[in-house]
This record gives C-alpha cells, sequence and structure tokens, in this order.
C-alpha cells in the first residue's frame, strides 16, 4: 500500500511539471523557458523552483514571448534547467491548466489578447471628481450674537495621480487637481448674511498622498488607504468668511476603491474618499466625501 501511494504522489508530480512552464537552457543571467502552453507577457516576474525540493531559487522577468517560448532574465538568484515557474503571488507551478482555486491570487491568466497585469506596476491616470461639502461655521452677529450656519452644497473637480508600487500589496499614490469646495445653507440667526443663504465657494489646486493596500491582485483590486492633501486657494467668494483669511487648507484623507485591469496597458480606478479640514478651526469645521473616477495606464 505504501508502495503504491509513493508511486502514485510520483506520477502525479510528473504529470504536473509535464505541463508546467520550465526553463530550458541559462547563459549567463539569461534563460530560455519553454510555456507548455502557459501565458506570459514581457515585464511579467516568476519565481524558478526546483523542482525536486520546490524551494524558490530565483526570480526571473520576462523580457520576449514568441512561439511557446519566453526569453526571461535572472533579477534574483541563481537559475537552472528544469527549473518551473511560479507566478509572484501563488502557490502553484505556472501551468497552462493548473490554478490554485483557495488562493485569491490564481495562477490561472487570461490570454494576452484580453489579458491583465498579475504584478501591479507604477502606473498614471486622469480622474473627474464629484464632491459632497459640508461646512459649519460660527459667526458673530450685531457684534454680540453668535449665530451658526450649517451649508452644504456639490461641487466638481479634475485631477491626476502617479502610483507607485513598493510591493504587490503596498502602493503609493501622489495626486493633484482642481476642485470646488462649495457649500451654502441659512443661518440660524433670521436676516444675518444679508437676508440671503450663507455661502463659501473657493477653488483649490490641491496636492494629495495617499497610501494604498491592496487586498487582491487580479483583474479586480480593491483598497484602502489614508493620507492627506495640501490646498491652495486660486479663487475665493463668501458672506460668511473673511475672504483675506482664506489662503491655504490642508485635509486629513482616508480612501477605499477598486481599480478594474482592463489590459495589460490600462485601467478604471475608482475611489471613494472622505477628506476633513485638519486642524479644524474654532469657528470653521468643513469637511469632503469625493467620488473619483478616470482612466489610468500602466508604465
Amino acid at each position: 500500500m505504501k508502495l503504491s501511494a509513493a508511486l502514485l504522489v510520483t506520477l502525479s508530480l510528473l504529470a504536473l511539471n509535464s505541463w508546467a512552464a520550465t526553463v530550458a537552457k541559462v547563459k549567463g543571467t539569461k534563460t530560455l523557458i519553454n510555456l507548455e502552453g502557459a501565458d506570459a507577457a514581457p515585464g511579467d516576474e516568476f519565481f524558478l523552483l526546483d523542482a525536486a525540493s520546490g524551494k524558490k531559487k530565483a526570480v526571473v522577468r520576462i523580457k520576449q514571448v514568441k512561439n511557446g517560448r519566453a526569453v526571461g532574465e535572472v533579477v534574483k538568484g541563481r537559475a537552472a534547467a528544469g527549473y518551473t515557474l511560479q507566478a509572484k503571488g501563488t502557490s502553484r507551478p505556472m501551468s497552462a491548466d493548473v490554478a490554485d482555486p483557495d488562493s485569491s491570487r490564481s495562477s490561472s491568466r487570461p490570454t494576452a489578447a484580453g489579458g491583465y497585469l498579475l504584478n501591479p506596476k507604477d502606473s498614471y491616470g486622469v480622474y473627474g471628481e464629484y464632491l459632497m461639502n459640508t461646512m459649519d461655521a460660527t459667526h458673530t452677529v450685531g457684534g454680540t450674537v453668535k449665530a451658526t450656519a450649517k451649508m452644504k452644497d456639490t461641487s466638481f473637480g479634475v485631477g491626476g495621480f502617479y502610483d507607485y508600487a513598493y510591493t504587490n500589496e503596498l502602493m503609493a499614490r501622489g495626486a493633484v487637481a482642481i476642485e470646488q469646495f462649495a457649500a451654502k445653507g441659512a443661518s440660524d440667526v433670521n436676516g444675518d448674511c444679508g437676508g440671503q443663504d450663507c455661502k463659501a465657494e473657493i477653488t483649490y489646486l490641491s496636492f494629495y498622498g495617499i497610501g494604498k493596500y491592496n487586498f487582491n491582485i487580479g483583474k479586480y483590486r480593491p483598497w484602502v488607504g489614508a493620507g492627506g492633501g495640501f490646498m491652495i486657494a486660486l479663487s475665493k467668494s463668501s458672506n460668511i468668511l473673511k475672504e483675506a483669511e482664506i489662503t491655504t487648507n490642508q485635509v486629513i484623507t482616508l480612501a477605499g476603491g477598486l481599480d478594474i485591469q482592463m489590459s495589460r496597458k490600462n485601467y478604471i480606478p475608482l475611489s471613494l474618499e472622505y477628506s476633513m479640514f485638519f486642524p479644524p478651526a474654532d469657528l470653521v469645521k468643513a469637511h469632503m466625501i469625493i467620488l473619483k473616477g478616470g482612466w489610468a495606464w500602466n508604465l
């Protein structure tokens, strides 16, 4: 029984390796890889595994793919003929028909014609914004009576960003935007703000930095993040705030989003962000909820 079990395991491993992508030849840091029907594209990175021990021995980056073979460059470790390939982030050898059903980062990937990047790269993109703004402003009426105006409104903005990939999971996003903060509402003292709604309209040049954590590496990449921003007032109009004092602001930001991979080159970045003006002033407290959507390019 033990001999039969051992023979069955051996045959299973041989069958798996017969379909797995393997290193055919090594010359210096260059490797020739038999893909055996597996999918790969220039820029993809894979672990090289010793077929006997299953241990990771090197990391190879694909440089060229043609006619079922690939040329790779060893970027870490040492390669040897017979090593099998494992996509970074998976637990099984790279093969044409084997995927890990229990892994959120499966080695099964689309073909090059409709595929996406398994491993995140640096990227850049543009987006539009829809802002939901809230402001509470306390002021004095007639020199003695304190009043509060609770204001809110919606506005729009446009911007661009750059994502830097530290690892597959950890990324940093820097962004710049032109966005308008607009809020209006009645004061709790009748007749204040000239008998009209109190209002504040400020156009900002904004700079943001956010750290991102990807929950899943695949076609859909949900993420959460946190960071902050610095905002420079370009234009302002208000009948409740002192315009001369509206110059710059800082915000702290909590964010969540979804990057939808459309191809190896492009993806759709979506996010919902909460930004609170910080530190909050004694007389003015404000925050923004921002919905962003756009188009991005992988480098």
